[in-house]
């Protein structure tokens, strides 16, 4: 049985040595190449392909933020292809996801494609690579944020933001010229973010400390902050001395 594949991957060397790689796989027939996240979805959507090779990072969409964007039932087999760390191999066969580790030999490639098939045969697949996301995206700060949008997606870049406010059962990301809406608690952000990076300035706001142009002492231990983009915004005395600490490491 012939498997239908697309090749995924930011690195035009990355992508001729795998396709050349395929070419030796009899089972394998390769219906499109892809060099972003944007791409690979459009790509999928269009083709149904039976299976994928995943560049796990790429700029924009990343491979994650195609897996999360891809229904369950339009998510083929999937072989991520990365140069991520031991640790983050461990995650990966935690949850049962077959990878490619970058550089790969050939006969890695045989044994990746069998696993991947007989993975996304068993019940189940679907949420083993949505706890698969969760798990390594939780061990490292956050770098991007998918930003879900009148019928599109798109990534803005963490040191982009300027502030991250809390609006009802949403954060509103404020960059220098644009407000993008996510549906997340401020509180699960916080989380992810880096604390060298971004401080809360409020209960309701957290600032990137790269993009304070100036600070202005207040009444009472408070403190008024001059973004990168012009906007004032205060920080309450119960937040006062983290974001000295921050700021002066």
């Amino acid at each position: 049985m012939t498997v239908r594949a697309i090749v995924i991957d930011d690195e035009p060397v990355a992508r001729r040595r795998l396709r050349a790689l395929l070419k030796a796989e009899p089972q394998v027939e390769v219906v499109a190449e892809c060099d972003d996240g944007y791409q690979a979805l459009e790509a999928v959507r269009r083709l149904r392909p039976d299976m994928m090779f995943l560049d796990v990072q790429m700029p924009g969409l990343d491979g994650f933020d195609v897996i999360e964007l891809l229904t369950p039932d339009r998510c083929p087999a999937v072989v991520f292809v990365t140069a991520y760390d031991r640790y983050a191999m461990r995650a990966f066969d935690v949850h049962a996801a077959d990878y490619l580790l970058k550089p790969f030999a050939r006969a890695r490639l045989g044994a990746a494609i069998a696993r991947a098939s007989a993975l996304a045969e068993a019940a189940q697949h679907t949420t083993r690579l949505q706890a698969l996301l969760e798990t390594i995206r939780n061990a490292q700060p956050l770098r991007r944020f998918l930003v879900k949008a009148c019928g599109r997606a798109y990534a803005v870049r963490v040191e982009d933001v300027e502030s991250i406010d809390s609006a009802d059962h949403y954060v509103e990301l404020r960059t220098e010229r644009d407000t993008h809406l996510l549906r997340e608690p401020l509180s699960a952000i916080e989380r992810r973010l880096d604390p060298s990076q971004f401080v809360r300035v409020h209960r309701s706001m957290i600032v990137n400390v790269e993009r304070i142009r100036e600070l202005q002492p207040a009444f009472h231990g408070e403190f008024t902050l001059v973004l990168t983009s012009g906007r004032r915004v205060s920080c309450s005395r119960t937040y006062a001395k983290g974001l000295l600490r921050a700021l002066d490491s």
